[in-house]
């Protein structure tokens, strides 16, 4: 397990938690509505270049938009704060450790190809992401879950569904183990937040 003194959430290597019901249809509702004048722009994928340097790309292994916390509503700022403090009571950690949220649209066929969250930021200021935190805003009728393929699970894409999952092996190396994809959506609309814990205060 990936013990932290800042997170209580033990989860082992194979482990993805889901928490149904995380948001209500209406909190769904207002998310959704305020993201409909935020600033959205291509998804952008973090890659090393020949230089031996990673940079944020356009790549066609990630197809579909991000909108940025910074470009949210003053009322969004205040929602994605109370979430954040909901999450608190399932996950005790310093908030100045999360990223900023990213919330991310998929058009028909969009998709986020195997990746994994962790083990590009060595030398970052904040280290290495501890911890996913994806929030589905939206209930595809075909597709669009996530499947982590290395322990063959598949977890669907449900509205106010919350899934946790752990980046990091004891040791602190990038847990492999969780590579996982969006996986193209079918039919259907699908719309998710995101953030991630970091191993040191990331929110300067």
């Amino acid at each position: 397990m990936t013990r932290n003194p800042l997170c209580s959430l033990n989860l082992v290597e194979d482990d993805v938690m889901i928490v149904d019901d995380f948001l209500s249809p209406e909190e769904i509702d207002f998310i959704l509505s305020d993201l409909e004048f935020a600033l959205w722009r291509p998804s952008l994928t973090y890659m090393l270049h020949k230089d031996g340097v990673r940079r944020d790309v356009l790549s066609p292994l990630r197809v579909s938009e991000t909108a940025q916390q910074r470009f949210f509503s003053d009322e969004l700022q205040e929602k994605m704060a109370q979430l954040e403090s909901r999450l608190q009571q399932l996950v005790k950690m310093e908030k100045d450790h999360l990223e900023t949220w990213q919330a991310t649209d998929y058009p028909q066929g969009g998709e986020f190809y195997y990746h994994m969250d962790s083990g590009y930021w060595d030398t970052h200021y904040s280290g290495d992401r501890i911890f996913t935190f994806l929030l589905y805003l939206t209930t595809p009728e075909k597709g669009g879950g996530t499947h982590f393929r290395a322990i063959d699970r598949q977890v669907k894409a449900k509205a106010g569904r919350l899934v946790i999952w752990n980046n990091l092996f004891a040791n602190g190396d990038s847990n492999h183990r969780m590579i996982h994809s969006s996986m193209p959506l079918l039919k259907g609309k699908k719309t998710t937040l995101v953030t991630w814990l970091r191993q040191k205060k990331f929110r300067i």
